[in-house]
């Protein structure tokens, strides 16, 4: 039996700016140390709202946890650009 070639995975969607609110870098520099802050915090609820609906199946949640996998390193990415120009 000769082996086929699988087929390429779908493209990766685009999404468009993150939720997070325009002055959480001065609240979360405020913060209490042990305050948990989540800057995606909507894109977390579409994740867990679509879980609920779907059983739990997570296939079937795919582009809520990629947004949220997105808004996450967006905002990672931009606390390591402020802490290296030394504003954090």
């Amino acid at each position: 039996m000769p082996f086929t070639k699988p087929p390429p995975p779908p493209p990766k969607p685009t999404f468009g700016e993150p939720s997070t609110p325009e002055d959480f870098n001065d609240k979360f520099k405020v913060k209490e140390t042990t305050k948990y802050m989540n800057p995606c915090a909507l894109e977390e609820k579409q994740s867990m709202k679509c879980l609920d609906e779907n059983n739990y199946d997570k296939r079937k949640c795919d582009y809520f946890f990629m947004q949220y996998k997105e808004c996450k390193k967006k905002w990672l990415e931009n606390r390591r650009a402020l802490r290296r120009s030394g504003q954090l």
